[in-house]
């Protein structure tokens, strides 16, 4: 869907960037877990807070390999996920329990469980190292370089597209890169972003979080530079926007995820986002009610790239932990329940892609080839397709000569 900008903000200004507020979120503290986490056929995996839905969803299926494996994962923050691969200190690729100190969150590692379910869970004192650092963003976005004699792989899973988000009481629809570095980067200094003026009421991350690091490059606001308050993760963000008075919902503004975002359009709206040199502000999606992602499938809504799962590798393999997870994404076909599983979570496999890009916000390309699923895409998240249904490339007309996932594509 394309909407006419409603504020196109001012010119870039010359000025230095003044920086983000340093406050803390208050988020509940919570007890310390009651169960210890699994320590036989398990995944470790730290970083992006947004990917903890996505991840929901696949430790069933690793649950169903064999042997079964179990996800353990603690939400850190891209940039930090990245650092527990790449760093050589060893003490930085570790996990560990932190418990609540002061106004600051406990964080814990969360189990996830083969019914899709979650529990914390106590990890030992000394920690355990990560297997695989998940990312929203890619390792040299976070300034990360692999260390003399280490190999690592990057395994990219779905795109994900990051999103400015709304109270739905909000009034608003649609803002553009100018007003956006007005807001984020100027602290919405005289106005020039109204409604968006007061930084106590902008939900924003950390230099450290993926989803900020790549709406940064959006804006020309570095991640480290931005006016806000801190909520800690997306869930802070989620939830303190959605509890949010509606007498101040005019002001605020917030950044997420779509895998997040998508599930609370009870509480908030998506915005359209118009990137300079566009005219118009473009959704993820076609309709402010539709879940085709159509408009980042073509390029049209810019802000996303694909989820990293970076692991050290040895002459080019994973170890055994790692690899129930990442090989499923290097597969050149996606087994059909994990790309189910990619699009209920409301993010796009590379499949169902029609332009790519292979730097953080780079320019884009056409798919020209490679196996295609958009038309499986278009059925699991819209409830319907025009593609013709098959059975095999015998049912299929010489337009869309592939059948991929029960339906006629051109490429495969």
């Amino acid at each position: 869907m394309r909407i006419s900008a409603l504020r196109r903000g001012a010119p870039c200004a010359l000025a230095v960037l003044t920086a983000a507020l340093a406050a803390s979120s208050a988020h509940a503290q919570t007890n310390p877990p009651t169960i210890s986490c699994p320590t036989t056929n398990v995944v470790y995996v730290a970083g992006s807070s947004a990917v903890r839905s996505f991840l929901t969803v696949v430790a069933p299926l690793l649950a169903q390999d064999t042997p079964a494996y179990s996800i353990v994962y603690q939400s850190q923050g891209s940039c930090t996920g990245v650092t527990a691969i790449f760093s050589s200190d060893p003490s930085k690729r570790v996990i560990k329990d932190i418990p609540a100190s002061g106004s600051k969150a406990a964080n814990y590692a969360i189990l996830l469980k083969a019914d899709g379910t979650a529990q914390e869970c106590s990890l030992p004192p000394e920690g355990v190292p990560v297997d695989v650092g998940v990312s929203d963003v890619y390792a040299s976005t976070c300034g990360a370089e692999a260390p003399a004699g280490v190999q690592i792989s990057d395994y990219e899973g779905p795109i994900q597209p990051m999103t400015f988000v709304v109270p739905v009481s909000s009034t608003q629809r649609s803002i553009s890169a100018e007003a956006a570095y007005m807001a984020f980067g100027m602290g919405g200094n005289q106005g020039r972003a109204a409604p968006w003026v007061d930084p106590a009421l902008f939900f924003v991350r950390n230099a450290s979080s993926g989803t900020q690091q790549m709406i940064a490059r959006a804006i020309s606001v570095p991640a480290d530079k931005w006016w806000g308050v801190d909520r800690g993760g997306s869930d802070g963000v989620r939830r303190n926007m959605s509890l949010l008075d509606t007498s101040r919902s005019e002001q605020a503004i917030g950044i997420l995820s779509t895998d997040v975002a998508d599930e609370e359009r009870a509480s908030l709206r998506i915005l359209a986002f118009q990137a300079r040199g566009q005219k118009c502000g473009f959704l993820p999606d076609s309709t402010p009610f539709a879940r085709d992602k159509a408009n980042v499938r073509d390029g049209h809504y810019p802000i996303w790239g694909p989820v990293h799962f970076y692991t050290r590798v040895e002459n080019g393999l994973p170890s055994q932990a790692a690899g129930a997870l990442v090989s499923r994404f290097a597969a050149p076909q996606l087994a059909q329940p994990l790309l189910e599983a990619i699009i209920n979570k409301h993010l796009v496999p590379k499949c169902a892609m029609r332009v790519r890009r292979t730097t953080e916000m780079g320019p884009l390309s056409p798919v020209t080839t490679g196996l295609r699923c958009g038309c499986f895409f278009d059925k699991v998240a819209n409830g319907a397709t025009s593609c013709t249904p098959c059975a095999g490339p015998g049912d299929c007309p010489s337009s869309a000569p592939s059948c991929n996932y029960g339906f006629c594509e051109q490429g495969g």
